[in-house]
């Protein structure tokens, strides 16, 4: 059952018990809940002044993309000139600042499933990864918070997808880059989730992806990451832009950490 029917049919009951001489206090105080979940869940897209052709000039706002992430368009692979065979994934590597490129994969079942299976085997260092991680508190907005290390070794490619726990396939991100608000998945999450349960139930196709960090001249964190997810069958087909960011904090892309 999809988010938005179960919302409908939740509503439908709310207004049943209010039928029923339900206190209508808590009706009401019940459908805002819903109504509000139902505002944040909602794909953000970009307005008709942005250009999904320059992300890092995108600004983000707590109040546009709550999330972490913008839908900007269709999934685009010009960048990846010939596609990877189905089950397997290209790296770009390392440039010579040590910063990870594009990453780009045909996925399927298996890869998925092995991705899922493997034990983590992180790297200790990373890009522009502070030490200390600092611990914080970022504001997620609607009363809720995220308490903890400020900054992941963020995959472009998620294990869970079958990327490998490496150098070439991470990037120094915010924990809200990361996950978003975690409640629905946000940032890098959001299409990681697209593509795993879209996998589970059809376990026959496969999942074009592509992550591409987008970095300001020599600045060892990127202030974006573009991906671009497109199913065999074309029920998803985004371009995405993920920002790496945190409400209230200052982020020192040209060395990691804050300012």
């Amino acid at each position: 059952m999809t988010r938005a029917v179960a919302s409908i049919l939740s509503i439908a009951f709310l207004f049943g018990l209010a039928g029923c001489a339900a206190d209508s206090d808590s009706v009401s105080r019940g459908l805002d809940e819903l109504t509000q979940s139902l505002s944040s869940g909602s794909t953000p897209t970009l307005s008709d002044n942005q250009s999904a052709d320059s992300p890092n000039a995108i600004v983000w706002s707590q109040q546009q993309y709550p999330d972490y992430y913008v839908v900007s368009g269709k999934a685009d692979f010009t960048n990846a000139g010939t596609m990877p065979a189905k089950g397997e994934i290209r790296y770009t590597g390392l440039d010579s600042y040590g910063r990870a490129g594009m990453v780009v994969g045909v996925i399927d079942k298996q890869l998925r499933d092995s991705g899922s299976a493997r034990e983590r085997d992180m790297p200790e260092t990373i890009a522009g990864y502070p030490r200390p991680n600092p611990k914080v508190t970022i504001d997620l907005g609607g009363g809720k918070s995220y308490r903890g290390y400020l900054f992941n070794r963020s995959h472009l490619l998620a294990k869970s997808l079958g990327g490998e726990d490496a150098e070439k396939n991470m990037v120094t991100g915010t924990r809200t880059q990361n996950v978003g608000k975690n409640q629905p998945a946000g940032g890098m999450a959001y299409t990681e989730t697209e593509a795993r349960d879209w996998l589970d139930d059809n376990p026959n196709g496969t999942v074009e992806y592509m992550a591409t960090p987008n970095y300001e001249g020599s600045e060892l964190l990127p202030r974006t990451v573009s991906v671009d997810i497109r199913t065999s069958d074309g029920s998803i087909d985004q371009h995405v832009i993920v920002f790496n960011t945190a409400n209230g904090y200052n982020i020192d892309y040209q060395n990691g950490g804050v300012k």
